[in-house]
């Protein structure tokens, strides 16, 4: 086309540079709001739209981002035409686009058996797991000779999927604009990154939004502004970091742990499929937290488990176990010998009690003040120190899960519960004997605060101490 014909070209950068790569199979468009992604994506699929036999697939988490994806590609597909409800995009060749969404998990499977040559996934942190993925994606695949399967995904740091995108695509390991090769399928895979910077388009016919990214409070600003994957809008416990959270065992004994007067805890989530986790904890007098034990897995029976516990409480001497309340309810799987299909109708936390585990208890499970009283005794200022620490190699799961909680969409007070939440449940469950400190607030006076602690009500005061 003539310049004077030319109805898009890419900005010079990363947008110019992802649609200029030609054999990387799964392809990571992203970063920071407005950094050109859903354009180019929509020209990507455009490469083999004058051969008849091309298949494209766009797919948007929920109808309405669809309909506003269409809008754009109907400016930048002129001569083609659009149909259908979800819409079928169709060239003149007699190439076809056919678009999606993913409202429900059976969307996920609507697609298998299809044969699509390139496929688009926008929002891809939306999707809440890596299997739902790999299912959209066994689609693409190539019979037509001269056409390799392409998938080209764009996203924003956050949401339900940000951590096994982050992994997925080595999001921080200095693997950005580079290919690297998965070492099963042996297909690669890259990350491009992008800012609105990038985008000087944007930038020059709206530079209110500019400001308005700019004026975003902390972590929102980092993800959306800057493309920031370690610090992401919608992270719940926004608090913690591996520099002040996570140190070795003899910085801990600095601060107290292995004293003989400190208590030490257990808490319990009990999973079958479902992982099932463990942890310890150490609390001394002035409530300074140290996690430094955990057990983690699925599929073994609370015999099983129960065992592995006592053996390694014969060195500890536990105060109390606390575990979901949940596990007091009969349940068929309380069986303790997994080499019988006989029918129990024990509860698990009978046939853990039975197994070994000494003093279990329900831990009160109000979810809202328990994840309160975790991240208070995270929270940390100048001249402010946390009050809860894990001991450096002790406890790889709850580590890896607590940077990946986010917030419920419905309910921002809690945790969404699609998220691998076993590590941190358990550690609010031994933590319901530990009194978080008060932070202050200081945006009212000393007389204030005390007259709104002595207001609160009881079910706020949920904290309590068993030893006393």
């Amino acid at each position: 086309m003539t310049s004077n014909n030319t109805l898009w070209k890419p900005h010079p950068g990363p947008q110019t540079y992802v649609l200029s790569v030609s054999d990387v199979y799964e392809n990571l468009y992203g970063g920071s709001r407005g950094g050109g992604k859903t354009d180019a994506g929509i020209v990507w699929l455009l490469k083999h739209t004058d051969n008849p036999d091309f298949r494209g697939l766009v797919i948007r988490r929920n109808s309405i981002d669809l309909t506003d994806w269409i809008d754009r590609a109907q400016r930048m597909y002129p001569t083609a035409s659009i149909t259908g409800q979800p819409p079928t995009i169709t060239f003149p060749s007699g190439a076809k686009i056919r678009t999606g969404h993913l409202q429900n998990e059976n969307a996920f499977q609507r697609y298998q058996g299809h044969e699509y040559q390139r496929i688009v996934i926008e929002e891809l942190t939306q999707i809440p797991d890596e299997q739902q993925y790999l299912k959209l994606i066994s689609s693409c695949r190539s019979t037509v000779q001269g056409i390799a399967p392409q998938v080209f995904c764009t996203t924003n740091p956050g949401n339900q999927g940000h951590a096994w995108v982050k992994a997925r695509w080595r999001i921080g390991d200095k693997a950005s604009n580079k290919a690297f090769k998965d070492p099963i399928s042996g297909r690669y895979r890259m990350y491009v990154p992008a800012t609105i910077d990038d985008n000087p388009t944007l930038v020059k016919n709206d530079p209110d939004y500019v400001a308005f990214l700019e004026s975003l409070p902390e972590p929102l600003r980092s993800a959306w502004r800057s493309g920031d994957w370690d610090v992401y809008a919608g992270q719940f416990f926004t608090e913690f970091t591996d520099k002040k959270h996570v140190i070795t065992e003899s910085r801990a004994k600095e601060l107290g742990y292995g004293s003989h007067i400190n208590h030490r805890y257990m808490g319990i989530d009990w999973g079958y499929a479902a992982p099932f986790c463990c942890l310890w904890v150490e609390v001394t007098r002035d409530n300074k937290v140290f996690v430094y034990r955990e057990l983690y897995g699925n599929e073994k029976h609370p015999g099983e488990w129960g065992e592995e516990i006592s053996k390694i409480n014969q060195e500890d001497d536990v105060v109390m176990a606390l575990g979901d309340p949940s596990m007091w309810i009969r349940n068929p799987m309380s069986w303790n010998n997994p080499a019988t299909t006989m029918y129990s109708d024990k509860s698990i936390a009978l046939a853990l009690m039975d197994s070994g585990v000494s003093n279990l208890q329900p831990a009160n499970n109000n979810r809202i003040n328990g994840w309160r009283n975790m991240a208070q005794l995270m929270h940390f200022d100048e001249g402010i120190e946390p009050n809860f620490y894990v001991i450096k190699g002790s406890c790889p799961n709850l580590l890896r899960t607590i940077p990946l909680m986010i917030r419920d969409e419905k309910n921002p007070e809690d945790l969404d519960t699609t998220a691998e939440d076993h590590a941190v449940d358990a550690c609010r469950y031994a933590l319901t004997s530990v009194v978080a400190p008060t932070k202050s607030k200081k945006d009212k006076p000393i007389l204030q605060q005390q007259i709104d602690t002595l207001m609160m009500p009881e079910e706020e005061n949920w904290n309590y101490d068993f030893n006393k």
